[in-house]
């Protein structure tokens, strides 16, 4: 018997069969988020002793060889962890595992197992890259660019939560109105004209892989609970010029929230008003919305774009600094303090330059 790859059918789905890959070391969905298994198991005639069984098991980023071979025996697929991590040693695959989703059965032998492994999945044709901090809205313009799956019910899906089971974030899972923050940014492989809900749960199951080990009880020490930490890091995200920002925004952030003063971020306006590029009008920053940061102190109701792990561990670690204000300097680079006269000088110059 050979090893096949099976597609499953996800939930809302048009067509008899919804395919979909992370690449990049991303777990992909099947059937569960914990675990990313789904066993089966069917006699092999009336009277059979021997139950076949068959495993979808998905090779997840950091995954170790001792890891997949305990996983393979513990759901009854092979009968020896030593003869499989021998035999992977012995093909030289300890640590080149190839991700993805695989259906493995109990019929077949460690060979074909491990020759399955060391091919990898490769029947994909179309892939998504989705960027770091990019908004549902500016994610589904990619959608419609490779026309993979409908941007517009794309959109319309993000703002469904209750049709998706919501990760967990630090440990439980946020009572929300929209998917915006929770979904992912990686490499997508898809198949032409995949229903945006396989999409979504995609992103979905990747946050929770992804996101899973960070230190979300730093969010009890900031005093934000760790929804309100993925909603920092989506700012972060759009204000961020620089790798070393991230973590001096975050605090700005948190001493602001401190200080009882309006977060003041033109990215949340961005947001309220769906203007990403060009200048903000005095109208667009004094647009009602309870996004409008300006206006309205504390958080937005949710993130405003979607955060990866550098951006969240920024949020969840921020830099140790009395910072209260940021801005483009006349060298283009982020400027912070903690003085408002200094902040004032710097945007005069940054103007006049």
């Amino acid at each position: 018997m050979r090893v096949r790859l099976v597609w499953l059918r996800l939930p809302g789905s048009t067509r008899t069969r919804n395919r979909i890959l992370i690449l990049g070391g991303l777990v992909i969905l099947v059937g569960t988020l914990l675990g990313g298994v789904v066993i089966t198991a069917s006699s092999c005639g009336t009277g059979a002793k021997t139950a076949l069984v068959t495993a979808q098991i998905t090779v997840a980023p950091g995954m170790s060889a001792s890891q997949l071979a305990t996983l393979l025996h513990t759901k009854g697929v092979i009968k020896s962890s030593s003869d499989f991590l021998n035999l992977l040693k012995a093909n030289g695959l300890t640590g080149k595992l190839q991700q993805g989703t695989y259906t493995f059965s109990s019929s077949q032998t460690l060979a074909q197992i491990v020759n399955a492994l060391k091919s990898g999945l490769v029947d994909a044709n179309s892939k998504l890259v989705i960027p770091e901090g990019l908004a549902t809205s500016q994610v589904s313009s990619l959608v419609q660019k490779v026309d993979i799956t409908d941007a517009s019910t794309y959109v319309s899906l993000c703002a469904q939560p209750s049709k998706f089971t919501v990760p967990m974030v630090g440990g439980a899972t946020p009572a929300v109105t929209t998917l915006e923050g929770l979904l992912f940014p990686s490499t997508y492989i898809l198949q032409p004209g995949e229903n945006p809900s396989s999409l979504i749960m995609a992103q979905l199951a990747a946050f929770t892989a992804k996101t899973k080990s960070l230190p979300w009880g730093n969010a009890s020490t900031l005093k934000v609970t760790p929804y309100q930490v993925v909603i920092v890091a989506s700012i972060i995200e759009k204000e961020a010029q620089a790798a070393s920002d991230r973590s001096k925004i975050a605090r700005v952030i948190y001493n602001r929230l401190a200080e009882n003063m309006a977060l003041g971020m033109d990215s949340t306006v961005r947001y309220a008003t769906g203007k990403w590029s060009g200048a903000l009008t005095a109208a667009d920053l004094a647009v009602s919305s309870p996004y409008n940061t300006r206006t309205h102190k504390g958080f937005p109701p949710s993130p405003i774009c979607n955060p990866g792990v550098a951006a969240l561990t920024a949020a969840l670690e921020p830099a140790a600094a009395n910072y209260l204000y940021f801005l483009s300097d006349p060298s283009g680079k982020l400027f912070f303090t903690a003085s408002y006269s200094e902040f004032l000088k710097v945007k005069s110059e940054a103007a006049a330059s």
